[in-house]
């Protein structure tokens, strides 16, 4: 068996979401539950009543059939095809045919509003659960009968919770998720890119259970039309609400947003630096709040690429600090461009920032400068400033030293330009 648990978008612990808003949703859940048992079970007794008379040939064809059903005490709470209103849509949310249905969602719903409060504050999170969801029961009605009738109930908080799973990949698409890992030898934690779950979780899964659901005999009895249309209506209710705050899209966390419309634009005003230095400064203030932020980063490298003559050696060493292997991993692209941008301005790497990085970093960057032939001597001038900060490391030294007499060979000009 494997399992894998997204827990926590990868955020500093800070900014990681907390569990107390979360036990609201599920108290109200659960009390809706209590509550409104007598009539779930009600409707149960009248759907075997409905079974026994079927049997016995009480109703005699359809017509007959579809006014029992009509009648179905569970249809005074949530909504069918062919009995539904806005207010019922709404509370559909809240209702669960069974104690199982209800722990199933309880589970998903406790998460899920847990983690899209990193990004938004609680009642945006419970207005997009509660909207989104009866959007994606109401898509279902009026798309199919799911399960074949047209006094079928569509209930439970599913559609609600695909609402809120559409709203954290608005947020933290871009970025990268912590999840729990349990495999029969080894169990931990675990950061992915966002996105990649992103289709096995909603393209490959729920899309294609909803068109089996469309064909006249479904494989099971669940409701993926209601998922996916309370994933699009929690897409778009998000991306809405990002539109109205204006949230930048290099932005992860609740925090960063706050910080960048409140302290952030007054303290650069008042500052009185250039356009340039400014800017420096916004991305390193925003990376001290969340420093895993790799959009922010990307942001930083490409600045000081293209205005490596504007800084200071000691604001270089500040700003490589951020660009950890990771990064290095994601965005080689970026850091090659900052590399050459220094080494053209006769700027040296922090030998600090040589130490900590892999050597597989390093073979990343120099492939992505080996797009060019003009990049030749800063790949020789990185693995020899490279080489230089892990000298104590004897075999490193020796494999790094092989590697520079084969690129001497290829680039003996450059080499004898750079003095070296």
């Amino acid at each position: 068996m494997i399992l894998l648990v997204p827990t926590s978008p990868e955020v500093p612990r800070f900014h990681r979401p907390t569990w107390s808003v979360s036990w609201i949703v599920a108290i109200l859940l659960i009390f809706c539950y209590v509550q409104f048992y007598p009539i779930v079970q009600a409707d149960q007794d009248y759907i075997d009543r409905f079974q026994e008379l079927k049997e016995d040939g009480h109703l005699k064809d359809s017509a007959a059939e579809a006014r029992y059903l009509s009648q179905r005490p569970l249809l005074s709470l949530s909504i069918s095809p062919k009995s539904w209103s806005v207010e019922r849509a709404l509370f559909s949310n809240f209702i669960h045919g069974g104690a199982l249905h209800l722990i199933l969602n309880l589970i998903g719903v406790i998460a899920g509003v847990r983690i899209c409060t990193t990004f938004i504050p609680f009642l945006c999170t419970l207005s997009i659960f509660i909207i989104g969801g009866s959007l994606g029961l109401l898509s279902s009605i009026w798309i199919t009968t799911a399960g074949g009738g047209d006094w079928v109930p569509h209930l439970g908080a599913s559609a609600g919770l695909f609402a809120l799973m559409g709203t954290y990949y608005v947020y933290n698409f871009r970025f990268r998720t912590s999840y729990f890992f349990w495999f029969p030898s080894k169990h931990g934690h675990i950061s992915l890119k966002t996105s990649w779950f992103f289709f096995l979780d909603v393209i490959l899964l729920e899309l294609l259970l909803s068109t089996a659901q469309l064909l006249p005999s479904s494989f099971d009895g669940v409701d993926h039309i209601a998922h996916v249309g309370g994933f699009v209506a929690g897409c778009v209710l998000a991306l809405s609400l990002r539109a109205i705050q204006r949230w930048p899209s290099m932005l992860q966390t609740r925090g960063e947003f706050l910080y960048w419309t409140t302290f952030l634009g007054e303290k650069l005003k008042s500052s009185g630096f250039d356009p340039v230095q400014a800017t420096f400064v916004g991305w390193m203030e925003l990376l001290k709040i969340n420093f895993f932020n790799d959009q922010l980063k990307s942001k930083l490298a490409r600045h000081l690429a293209n205005h490596s003559a504007s800084f200071s050696d000691e604001q270089i060493k500040a700003a490589m600090r951020f660009f950890g292997p990771t990064f290095i991993r994601l965005f080689p692209a970026d850091m090659a461009s900052l590399i050459q941008a220094l080494n053209q301005n006769g700027q040296s790497l922090p030998p600090d920032w040589l130490k900590r990085i892999p050597y597989d970093n390093i073979i990343r960057i120099a492939q992505s400068l080996a797009t060019s032939k003009e990049n030749e001597g800063t790949i020789l001038s990185l693995v020899l400033s490279y080489q230089r900060a892990h000298q104590s490391n004897k075999k490193l030294s020796q494999r790094l030293e092989v590697l520079i007499k084969q690129m001497e060979k290829i680039t003996p000009n450059r080499l004898q330009a750079s003095g070296e």
